[in-house]
């Protein structure tokens, strides 16, 4: 395929026409249950009854004076576009590394798609929460506190004070789960391993471990996304309700950018680099350096050791 052919595919990739037979319900991926054994079969519905249709179950008409709805509403799209905006960047991997002779370079698309993409998961957990929170009768206080990343304490005049107290985002998720559609999340299946383990690449990139160089693959980093949709797709088959409509399209888009990408891995620039060498320098702005051990040139010549 030439890049132009290339182009024109991830084009109708990204952007995809709208499909007039399709009317914009979720079509689950064969690959759901031929390779990872999803029963998808509750996506089967006759009709116009699909989920987000104005006539099906899960569709309510909610009250003029729910502010808080009407204010949170706003931000519906905000994961999905996340994601997309993530799959564009993957697209724009696809036509940078294409018929490249080297198949290794500096970081450039694959951290920040990591970044994005999980931002799109934790914007949809919470989303999700303040929707359950807003919308679910008796949710006890402390699962609404948990979720929402406060704590609600009395100070010595017995008013409330509200902290925040940070909560991991797959703790919330598996609180969602519990308290919005009496799911009890398996810490140990496959899947939530999966989403641990995507978490992990993204918390190297958010908290760099400075010490510890990485080189990140094309393979990495769609099995970081596919970890990711999954992550929100097989709890959704087993409750038999999806969590985010549209999740499904976005894992078609997804594996048909994965088919496109050739093998390639981004990695610091002097990750490979021999160091180590007796005139090898480095930038360093701080006051107080240590002048004997790590001398700048002038320093260095002043003690009688030139090696210009």
């Amino acid at each position: 395929m030439d890049i132009e052919e290339l182009r024109e595919e991830i084009a109708a990739i990204v952007d995809p026409e709208p499909d007039p037979d399709v009317s914009g319900r979720d079509i689950p991926h064969p690959s759901l249950r031929d390779v990872h054994r999803l029963d998808t079969s509750y996506l089967e519905t006759a009709g116009y009854n699909w989920e987000g249709s104005t006539i099906h179950p899960h569709t309510r008409i909610w009250p003029a004076d729910e502010q808080r709805l009407h204010t949170l509403v706003r931000n519906y799209d905000v994961p999905s576009r996340l994601f997309e905006a993530a799959l564009r960047l993957f697209a724009d991997s696809v036509v940078a590394y294409h018929g490249k002779k080297k198949r290794t370079g500096q970081l450039r698309y694959y951290p920040a798609i990591a970044l994005t993409f999980w931002s799109g998961f934790e914007t949809f957990v919470r989303y999700s929460s303040e929707l359950m929170l807003i919308t679910v009768k008796d949710v006890p206080p402390a699962v609404a506190d948990f979720l929402r990343e406060v704590d609600s304490t009395l100070d010595r005049k017995g008013n409330v004070v509200v902290r925040t107290r940070y909560q991991p985002v797959l703790d919330r998720y598996a609180v969602l789960l519990k308290y919005a559609y009496n799911h009890q999340v398996d810490r140990g299946a496959k899947h939530w391993q999966r989403l641990e383990s995507a978490r992990a690449l993204r918390d190297y990139y958010t908290h760099l471990d400075v010490n510890d160089p990485r080189s990140i693959s094309t393979a990495e980093i769609t099995e970081f996304m596919e970890a990711v949709l999954l992550g929100i797709i097989w709890p959704s088959c087993e409750i038999k309700r999806t969590q985010l409509l549209g999740v499904y399209n976005l894992y078609w888009r997804w594996d048909a950018l994965r088919k496109l990408a050739e093998a390639y891995t981004e990695q610091p620039f002097l990750k490979d680099w021999k160091i180590g060498g007796s005139r090898d320098m480095f930038y360093c702005p701080f006051d107080g350096v240590n002048t004997a051990r790590f001398p700048n040139s002038d320093e260095d010549r002043f003690r009688g050791v030139d090696h210009e």
